[in-house]
């Protein structure tokens, strides 16, 4: 079958797998787990999960519980889970129809690749491991285009319907296939709909040796509307040879590099990839630049509209809309990428919860610990880490680390020391060298810890005080 073949079939089987969605009744349940949130620089609130290991999940009495938030979601999520599963129930369970403003989403690219997030142990006596890779996704599809075209056709159609009548879909993709996204796009949206093609440049990545060297992405701008928010962006314009023309009625500005008006922003963005030692890196594979998805959340939102992404990876939509006071969601099925989002999203202002869904094997943790609670001080006693992301030929150095000292593998906890049993609220996130809480009195009578290994597996310790 040919690549055409390939996207009119897959927007055939796409939409008719979402008009089956749409009409089934139920949906998979999602609900709070886990809670984060500060009344300072340094207290957190935290996350809500269960230790398989520690404890009976049957014990939890969360299936018959209602989501305690309202249904205009005031509180910024993340998602732990498939995003097409999540936003359905978005959609029939929350009544967020017509209800977003902005969705950015930065799917696979039908690249064949595997990719790896990078992970470093640091034990306690300072020595550190060598720089470990941990699988983050899979963006291995074979020869079959369709399959990932009809994946991404059913989800269009889903984030269309979550969109608000002034809102607008970026899709960030790459040369392997935006030109048959954009044309699934134009049949989903209208092609009246397309607003931009932007050009990303960019000076990382590899070097063609039979083709000039490929520096750019390509983010297709949709709206839902023909009353979409949109903000004109400005930036400089140098001057040919950086002098002042000094025409009439235009004003002109010079800095160091010359003579310069400004214009309305181009469709050709040229922004630096997250460097090495960037203070963004958090060494997920595929990060993108903050300053990325500040033009595209500054150019199609205002302060307080609903901002999500659905291929969360790393966060960073998230991370910018906290701090452009934008509420937002993010979904990802990856634990590398959730533990990732939670540790960065508790550095940003404001409030954020973890969803789960309600049942299921894949929401269970995957990694047991033990903590020891002695004279009001809580303690890291061992974890017993899930590996089934390390490469193999990085295990004998892991396993090394763990025989020493298996906390040196926890990424960070938090600790409910009045636990309800429904949902994990915490006051601070502990990692690095600090690995002790304070567990006050207060007259609790459950304790409740949960955290995350290097490698993303998730894990839960209890005690009855």
């Amino acid at each position: 079958m040919n690549r055409i073949e390939a996207l009119l079939q897959a927007m055939r089987s796409g939409t008719e797998n979402f008009r089956l969605l749409m009409n089934e009744e139920s949906c998979s349940p999602f609900t709070a787990r886990e809670r984060y949130g500060f009344s300072g620089p340094d207290a957190w609130d935290a996350d809500s999960v269960r230790d398989g290991i520690q404890m009976e999940i049957a014990q939890i009495a969360a299936e018959e519980e209602q989501d305690p938030d309202p249904e205009d979601m005031p509180v910024s999520r993340i998602a732990s889970g498939d995003n097409l599963e999540y936003m359905l129930w978005l959609l029939k369970a929350k009544g967020m129809k017509g209800k977003i403003q902005l969705i950015y989403v930065d799917p696979p690219f039908f690249s064949n690749a595997k990719y790896q997030a990078s992970v470093q142990i640091q034990g306690a006596d300072g020595t550190k491991s060598p720089v470990l890779k941990v699988g983050a996704y899979d963006d291995k599809w074979g020869n079959d285009f369709e399959e990932y075209l009809r994946m991404l056709v059913v989800r269009f159609l889903v984030m269309k319907e979550l969109l608000s009548d002034t809102g607008s879909l970026w899709v960030h993709l790459d040369w392997h296939g935006a030109h048959y996204v954009k044309m699934m796009l134009d049949e989903i949206f209208g092609h009246e709909r397309f607003i931009n093609e932007i050009a990303w440049t960019y000076k990382s990545g590899g070097a063609g040796r039979r083709s000039f060297s490929r520096k750019h992405d390509t983010l297709l701008f949709y709206s839902k509307t023909e009353n979409y928010k949109f903000h004109p962006l400005r930036e400089k314009s140098y001057n040919r040879e950086g002098k002042p023309y000094r025409f009439k009625g235009v004003e002109e500005f010079e800095d160091e590099h010359g003579w310069y008006t400004m214009v309305n922003m181009k469709d050709v963005w040229s922004i630096d990839m997250v460097g090495r030692t960037s203070s963004e890196r958090t060494g997920y594979a595929t990060q993108k630049p903050e300053k990325l998805l500040e033009r595209i959340i500054e150019a199609c939102s205002d302060e307080g509209d609903l901002c999500a992404d659905f291929f969360a990876g790393t966060g960073t939509m998230g991370a910018v809309c906290a701090e452009k006071k934008r509420p937002w969601i993010m979904c990802d099925e990856g634990e590398v990428a959730v533990a990732g989002q939670i540790l960065r999203l508790c550095g940003h202002p404001g409030r954020f919860q973890v969803e789960r869904k309600l049942r299921g094997q894949e929401t269970l943790p995957k990694t047991g610990a033990e903590f020891e609670l002695k004279d009001g001080i809580l303690r890291p006693v061992r974890i017993r880490p899930d590996l089934s992301l390390v490469r193999q030929s990085d295990r004998e150095t892991v396993t090394g680390f763990l025989n020493r000292d298996s906390v040196d593998l926890i990424h960070f906890w938090s600790v409910d020391p009045d636990y309800d049993g429904v949902v994990h609220e915490a006051e601070r996130i502990i990692k690095g060298d600090e690995m002790y809480a304070e567990v006050p009195a207060r007259g609790a009578r459950r304790v409740h810890v949960t955290g995350y290994d290097l490698f993303g597996g998730r894990f839960e310790w209890e005690i009855q005080k």
